[in-house]
This record gives C-alpha cells, structure tokens and sequence, in this order.
C-alpha cells in the first residue's frame, strides 16, 4: 500500500519541484505595465515623476516614462536571461535633482540587467552583482 502512495506521489512532487524553479523566469513580463518600486535599494518617488517600463512583445522593445523623458530600446530575452538596451531618451529637463538622479539610474539599471525574476506582481532585473532595480504591475 505504501508503495502504491509513493508512486503516486512522487511524480507530482516531482513536477511542484520544477514549477517552483522555473516559474519565475517562466511569468510573464512582455505587455505588462510596470510601475518603479525602488531602484539600487532607494525607494521610488511618487508623483508625476513615477517611472513605468514595458516590455513590448510584437517589437522586441522595451519603452517608458522615466518620469522626465521617454525613453525605448530593443531587449532580448532568453529564460531568465534579459538583455535590455542600448537605449535612447527625449532631453527635457527634470523638475528638481532627486528626480534627475533617480531617471539616470534607472536607465543605467536597464543596461545593465543580465536577467530577471518574477514573484507574485513583483518583476526584479538584476545584474551581474546582484539586484538592480524592482518594478509591481
């Protein structure tokens, strides 16, 4: 009997084991507006300066509000590896400096991503030191 549990068992611990580890690279990122959470750890400002990013799946491009200018570039995804840029952006001016720091930032973030994450509405890109910038849908 016990052995009748276990071979009915396993196969679907078995598949629960490589949901959970390809699952994150596995979500969806592509035509998903995504809001700024923090980025290099500092939590986003809020406002009109808010930054959105999306991934856009019939151009192979990412685009957004870098909360002072627009900015796209192409992106490349593969599993969980994500290239992102280069990227080009309008030249307007931001209203005050912590806005200008936290738009450069980002946009240095997603040049240098090399791979992503998905948990729950949470997207992570970080690069090859660790974690760079977290977005929420």
């Amino acid at each position: 009997m016990s052995t009748r549990v276990a071979t009915a068992v396993l196969p679907l611990a078995l598949a629960a084991c490589v949901t959970a580890a390809t699952g994150s690279s596995a979500a969806p990122i592509e035509d998903v507006d995504w809001r700024l959470l923090d980025v290099a750890g500092r939590p986003a400002l809020v406002g009109p300066a808010a930054v959105r990013l999306r991934f856009q799946s019939d151009s192979g491009r990412a685009v957004g509000d870098g909360g002072c200018n627009r900015f796209g570039g192409p992106y490349v995804r593969d599993g969980a590896s994500l290239r992102i840029g280069p990227l080009v952006s309008t030249r307007r001016a931001c209203i005050d400096d912590a806005a200008t720091r936290q738009e450069s930032a980002v946009l240095r973030a997603l040049e240098a991503t090399r791979r992503h994450a998905v948990s729950g509405d949470t997207l992570v890109l970080s690069g090859d030191a660790g974690p760079l910038v977290r977005w929420v849908r």
